[in-house]
């Protein structure tokens, strides 16, 4: 189904507050319901991130699934699984997301949110509150590309036991007619983390400089980059390309000088070997398994927060770029802004 500016702007307007920010190259909306940057149309183009086809919906029973880019804190296995040690009875803290956000400040370039959020520390038995507050621009970037800088911020009352840290995601659809991927500029020799258990060969292509990952929406999967792995220590780029349906291709590309620089400052285990590896960057492939929702996810984990006094506190900045094109613009696009070579497409 095909979300265009319009009516994604009039389902969010009959069930939150939304700010709609505008730059040369296209709109961005964004949704006081669960702080989301959840419309990016490039120019006249359909939205380039993933929407619940059951919004409105969603929006009244206060789901969280409602796509597009929000922000948690991780490790996952302490505070989305009622038995983190088996990893069962996964569910998203409703104190979290969609939380309590409400509009602070807004123009026509920049919104802030603020959220006073609350949620429960499986792993060391004790609730965990504080303030998150996220602050959205938009600017022009080079090579037609539009660009939304973001800042999250975050100040915990207390300290549970658990260090946690910023954690970024962005849900994207499948390709139209093929398959979407995923493409992390890696080192030589890359090994990358099965976070779910082995991720079939045929999803999966790590090549000299770059790993390339399927987003079909057809098998839950969920690939993780060391920080050791990454071309430039705590600093990565996560880009996701797929054919849009009208012939033409998008480009939506997560980066940040933030994020861990080793093992030690990585702190989201893995469900398959929560003991093994961890991944600073991450992407998800959703699948009947889980549901019926077809999407894919482009993630980034940031550096763990500071203790101060009985609380935390951390502050990343990272951007996201959009751009739309024919598949040659987009390839050199690949080439050219993001250094990929010889970049593998499923």
């Amino acid at each position: 189904m095909k979300v265009t500016f319009k009516s994604l702007a009039e389902t969010l307007g009959r069930n939150t507050n939304i700010a709609i920010l505008e730059e040369d190259y296209g709109n961005v909306i964004v949704s006081e319901y669960g702080a989301r940057i959840i419309g990016v149309f490039y120019s006249d183009s359909p939205n380039l991130l993933w929407v619940n086809p059951d919004l409105e919906n969603v929006l009244k029973t206060r789901g969280w699934n409602i796509g597009g880019a929000r922000v948690w804190i991780s490790p996952e296995r302490n505070f989305f699984y009622m038995k983190p040690a088996s990893f069962e009875e996964w569910f998203c803290p409703e104190g979290l997301d969609p939380g309590n956000y409400r509009f602070i400040a807004e123009d026509q370039r920049m919104v802030s949110l603020e959220c006073y959020f609350k949620t429960y520390d499986f792993v060391n038995k004790g609730w965990l509150t504080g303030v998150i507050r996220r602050d959205i621009g938009v600017d022009k970037g080079k090579r037609g590309i539009l660009k939304i800088n973001v800042r999250e911020s975050l100040l915990t009352d207390n300290f549970t036991g658990t260090l946690v840290n910023l954690w970024a995601l962005i849900q994207v659809p499948p390709g139209a007619g093929k398959p979407g991927t995923v493409l992390i500029p890696v080192k030589k020799g890359t090994q990358p983390v099965h976070y779910f258990g082995k991720i079939p060969e045929d999803r999966l292509r790590v090549s000299e400089n770059h790993v390339s990952f399927r987003i079909d929406g057809l098998k839950v999967t969920k690939l993780g980059i060391r920080p050791e792995d990454l071309p430039r220590e705590g600093e990565a780029s996560i880009i996701y390309v797929r054919e849009d349906g009208e012939g033409l291709w998008n480009i939506i590309c997560m980066k940040s000088k933030h994020l861990p620089r080793s093992q030690k400052e990585c702190l989201d285990v893995a469900k398959a070997d929560p003991r093994g590896p961890k991944g600073a960057v991450q992407s998800y492939n959703s699948g009947p398994e889980g549901s019926q929702l077809k999407f894919g996810e482009i993630e980034l984990h940031f550096l763990p927060a500071t203790r101060i006094k009985e609380g935390m506190i951390s502050t990343v900045v990272y951007t996201i770029e959009a751009f739309r094109g024919s598949f040659n613009e987009v390839f050199e696009m690949l080439v050219r802004e993001y250094r990929i070579e010889e970049p593998f497409l499923f």
